[in-house]
């Protein structure tokens, strides 16, 4: 059983995140959906972080995780840095490209609206940036697309963004 710096964060953000949860249990029901919804699978994929972090036959069973790593960080030895070093230019690139992307989405949703942003903003970014195959960026398009669509505008009826376009064009 290991516990390192990134076992205590995810241990953190667990603890964190169970604490809202608890306390979100105290508020009435439509109150506390959201709160449960965005807790839940968080509490459970910390939880499956810690198993990894810390048991190494976990980690084992679970290693084609790592496979996956769509922002391009690195997290093996060769990633932390040394005491003295400075970041190259590569790290700097990498955060410019990653900030882009965020800006990107937040333009498209502010013009867009969620239900536009989403699935443009998840085909270009899986395939331009992280170059996954056309049935897995559709997948996982849809079903995103859907859980967002099932959860915020059938089960809890909340009016999401429409984006501007829609507002000037008039629908």
């Amino acid at each position: 059983m290991k516990l390192n710096d990134r076992t205590l964060f995810t241990l953190g953000v667990f603890v964190l995140v169970l604490v809202f949860l608890v306390l979100s249990l105290g508020y009435q029901p439509r109150a506390r959906l959201v709160p449960v919804i965005i807790a839940v699978p968080t509490l459970l994929l910390t939880l499956l972080q810690l198993l990894i972090d810390m048991i190494p036959a976990v980690a084992r069973r679970f290693s084609f995780l790592q496979e996956y790593d769509l922002f391009g960080i690195d997290t093996g030895p060769a990633a932390e840095p040394a005491e003295e070093s400075r970041p190259s230019s590569s790290i700097y690139r990498r955060e410019l490209n990653f900030t882009a992307w965020l800006l990107l989405l937040m333009a498209l949703i502010y013009f867009l609206g969620y239900l536009v942003a989403i699935p443009i903003f998840l085909i270009a970014f899986m395939r331009l940036r992280s170059s996954e195959s056309w049935r897995m960026t559709l997948t996982i398009t849809a079903v995103t697309w859907t859980f967002v669509y099932v959860v915020f505008i059938v089960v809890m009826g909340a009016p999401l963004h429409a984006g501007v376009v829609w507002k000037v064009v008039g629908l």
